[in-house]
C-alpha cells in the first residue's frame, strides 16, 4: 500500500505582488491580515511552491472584492477570476481573464497578443471576448451557476477558492506557513493595489465655479468661465430623462426624482487657457436645491445595480447625434414627435443649447452640445445633508480625470461608496470544485477558438 505525497504550499500574507520584481510587497503576520478579514481591509494572501509563486488572492471586503491570479512558470499573473460579494455568504465570479504570452520574454500583460475575456452577469449570460494579433470575437454564453457562484469561506480557506489543479500540481496539498517570515517593506516598490471601482466623480463644483483651473492629461489647462443658463425645465412629474433629443423612443427617467417643479438648466463653460476660443461643454446641471451638494452618486434607471460595474465603468445616456438633453418622463412622446418634425432645423444648429415645448403637456426639453460629441455619459445625483437631491448633473468626461489647479477651491462633497455593509453576511463550507471552473474556462475559450459558440 503506498502513500499519497502531500505537496507543502506556503502561505504568505502582504500588501500586495510587484510584478516588476516578482515578490510580495510589505509580507505582514497572519493575526494582522486576520484583523484586515476581519475590519473590511484591504490585503494579499501569496501562494508559492518551494518559492514559486502559484496563486496570489487580491482581497478587500470593505468593496466586496475577491481577486484571484494564477501564475505561469515564470511567474508572471497569466489568469484572473474577479469576485464580487452580492449576497450574504456568496461571491459572483463577474470576469474570468487569460493571457498567453508567445515568450518567456514577454511582459505579464501585453498591449497586444493573445487574451481572453469572459464577463457574467448574476444571472448566467455571459459575454466572451477573445483577441489575438489576427483579430478577436465577440460571443455569447450562459454559465452554469456551479460555475459562477461560489461560498465566501472562512478566513485561511484559500483552497475553497483554488485547488492543486489550478495550481498545476499532482496529488492533495497542504497550507503552510513560510519558512523564517520576515515582515515589512520588500524590496519591490510597486503601489498598492485597489479594489475596481466604478468611475467616480471629480471636480463636478468646480466646472460650474468662474475662474477654477483644471489641468487635463494631454498637459492643457481648462480656465472655467461662466456657466451659461440654457432655461428653465419643467418636471411636472418630478421624473427627469437625460437623453440624446433624436432617439427618445426608449428613454427613461432616474430612480431618484424631484418634487414637481421648474428648473433652472446651466451649461458649464470653459477655454483652453492659450487660447481665444470657446472649449466644449464639460458638463451640464439641473440645479434642483440652493443648498451645499455634500454627497454625489451615479443616477440609476431601474434595474441597474452599481455594485455589478467594473473598474472606472459607468451606466450612462448614449449620445449619436452629437447632442444630449433633459426633459420629464410625461413629455418623451409627445417631445419625441416635436424632435422629428424639426430634426433639420437641429442638424443645421450650431449652438450652445436649445429649447423645445410641448403645447400639450407643457413639457419642455433643453438641448446642448455633448462635449465632445458622440459617446455615453455618466449622470451625478447631488444630495444635501438630510438626503434630499440637490442637483444632476451630466458629465461630458473631457474634465473627469484632470488636476485641479489653483485657485480652484477644493470640492468637500464625497462620492458615495457603491457597496453597502452586507445585512446578515456569513462564512460558509464550499461547495463547489476550483478544479471543475477551471476546466469549464477551458472549454469555453476552445469553443471560441474554434468558431463553435
Amino acid at each position: 500500500m503506498t502513500t499519497e505525497h502531500v505537496r507543502a504550499v506556503d502561505v504568505t500574507y502582504c500588501e500586495g505582488w510587484d510584478p516588476q520584481v516578482r515578490a510580495a510587497v510589505a509580507p505582514m503576520s497572519e493575526p494582522a491580515a486576520r484583523d484586515r478579514d476581519a475590519s473590511g481591509e484591504r490585503y494579499a494572501v501569496l501562494l508559492s511552491v518551494q518559492g514559486k509563486p502559484k496563486a496570489l488572492f487580491q482581497i478587500h471586503w470593505g468593496h466586496r472584492h475577491l481577486g484571484l491570479f494564477l501564475f505561469d512558470e515564470c511567474g508572471r499573473r497569466n489568469r484572473e477570476l474577479e469576485y464580487r460579494q452580492l449576497e450574504p455568504g456568496r461571491l459572483h465570479l463577474m470576469r474570468y481573464q487569460e493571457w498567453r504570452h508567445a515568450s518567456d520574454a514577454d511582459p505579464e500583460h501585453p498591449e497586444r497578443g493573445w487574451s481572453f475575456t469572459m464577463t457574467i452577469d448574476p444571472d448566467g449570460r455571459a459575454g466572451r471576448e477573445l483577441h489575438e494579433l489576427d483579430g478577436s470575437s465577440h460571443t455569447w454564453a450562459n454559465v452554469p451557476v456551479e460555475h459562477r457562484t461560489v461560498a465566501k469561506a472562512e478566513f485561511g480557506a484559500w483552497t475553497a477558492y483554488v485547488d492543486a489543479q489550478m495550481l498545476g500540481l499532482s496529488g492533495p496539498i497542504t497550507l503552510v506557513p513560510p519558512q523564517n517570515p520576515v515582515y515589512g517593506p520588500a524590496s519591490g516598490t510597486a503601489p498598492a493595489w485597489s479594489a475596481p471601482l466604478p468611475l467616480r466623480p471629480l471636480h463636478l463644483e468646480a466646472l460650474f465655479t468662474s475662474g477654477s483651473r483644471l489641468a487635463s492629461g494631454d498637459g492643457r489647462v481648462a480656465l472655467i468661465t461662466e456657466p451659461a443658463h440654457a432655461g428653465s425645465l419643467h418636471l411636472p412629474t418630478g421624473s427627469l430623462i437625460a437623453a440624446d433629443p433624436f432617439f427618445l423612443d426608449d428613454a427613461r427617467s432616474f430612480t431618484a426624482t424631484v418634487p414637481p417643479g421648474d428648473y433652472a438648466v446651466l451649461i458649464a463653460s470653459m477655454r483652453w487657457e492659450g487660447t481665444d476660443c470657446e472649449g466644449e461643454t464639460p458638463a451640464v446641471m439641473v440645479r434642483i436645491l440652493d443648498k451645499p451638494t455634500v454627497s454625489w452618486e451615479l443616477a440609476l434607471l431601474p434595474g441597474q445595480d452599481v455594485r455589478l460595474l467594473g473598474a472606472g465603468q459607468f451606466y450612462g445616456f448614449g449620445v449619436d447625434a452629437g447632442m444630449g438633453c433633459f426633459l420629464d418622463a410625461s413629455g418623451r412622446e409627445e417631445l419625441e414627435r416635436l424632435v422629428e418634425e424639426v430634426e433639420d432645423e437641429y442638424n443645421e444648429m450650431d449652438l450652445l443649447s436649445s429649447e423645445l415645448r410641448a403645447p400639450e403637456t407643457g413639457t419642455n426639453l433643453i438641448a446642448y452640445s455633448s462635449g465632445l460629441g458622440d459617446g455615453s455619459y455618466p449622470v451625478w445625483t447631488g444630495r444635501d445633508a438630510d438626503g434630499e437631491v440637490t442637483a444632476f448633473v451630466a458629465d461630458m468626461l473631457i474634465l473627469n480625470d484632470a488636476d485641479a489647479l489653483p485657485p480652484t477651491v477644493p470640492s468637500t462633497a464625497i462620492c458615495l461608496p457603491p457597496f453597502t455593509p452586507v445585512t446578515g453576511d456569513r462564512r460558509e463550507a464550499p461547495f463547489t470544485s476550483p478544479g471543475a471552473t477551471a476546466e469549464f474556462m477551458a472549454t469555453q475559450i476552445s469553443q471560441v477558438a474554434d468558431g463553435c459558440g
